[in-house]
């Protein structure tokens, strides 16, 4: 890996983002220094903003189905530090401050003029209100079944559990869950030894077995073997 950075060297976090998408800025450092434009993005985990029309870098596009390869010019990012808010009065680039109105809402404020600096509007924003009486579920909806048996059945396992719908004992949960799978392992250990016992007693008969054909046979080869020679005799 490569060096290990100081905590100098490392970016500075903005807790409170100041620019957003929309806003006229004015570039006050770099190559485009004294110029105004339109933030059209915000990079915030890498501290940049691109402003339209400005920082302007060559591309290189590829050939593409029977579009030609050509060069084009786009923006390229630009640190946030770069760029500084209009004043809305005097039109000037300034440092901000945040503030809250009456009715508790919190805005921008320019320090050279006491302005506020509205935020732009998103596009798709609506003023409408999220909630509402006329947004309220209707009771037929309501009382539509919405969880499925298995998830009823769960339910009514873990209300056993709870009292007034809290859980009175989440180590005892944990403990049953435990014990569901320690007798699994026991069930299965002694289904184990139980086939092992059936084996073994199964291969003592099956050698048994074999050793008692292996001695009828020899009985066998030597009475063939007394009446030949009685026979030659």
């Amino acid at each position: 890996g490569g060096r290990v950075k100081k905590p100098s060297e490392l970016p500075k976090v903005f807790n409170v983002w100041k620019i957003v998408a929309g806003d006229k800025v004015a570039v006050i450092s770099g190559k485009e220094k004294g110029k105004e434009g339109k933030v059209v993005r915000v990079i915030r985990h890498q501290h940049r903003v691109i402003v339209e029309g400005l920082n302007l870098v060559k591309k290189h596009v590829k050939k593409s189905g029977s579009e030609p390869g050509r060069i084009v010019s786009t923006e390229a990012p630009m640190h946030y530090s770069n760029v500084m808010l209009l004043d809305p009065v005097t039109g000037a680039p300034t440092k901000i401050k945040m503030g809250f109105l009456e009715d508790g809402s919190k805005v921008r404020i320019s320090k050279k003029s006491g302005a506020i600096i509205p935020k732009p509007e998103r596009p798709g924003a609506s003023d409408d209100a999220p909630y509402g009486p006329d947004k309220d579920t209707t009771g037929d909806v309501v009382q539509q079944a919405t969880v499925s048996a298995e998830d009823a059945e769960l339910h009514e396992k873990l209300k056993a559990l709870t009292i007034n719908g809290i859980i009175t004992s989440p180590v005892r949960l944990k403990q049953m869950v435990r014990e569901a799978d320690r007798a699994q392992y026991v069930a299965i250990k002694a289904k184990w030894a139980a086939d092992l016992r059936k084996f073994g007693r199964d291969q003592k008969l099956k050698g048994l077995q074999e050793a008692v054909d292996a001695l009828k046979k020899r009985k066998a080869e030597v009475a063939k073997a007394n009446e030949r020679s009685q026979g030659a005799s």
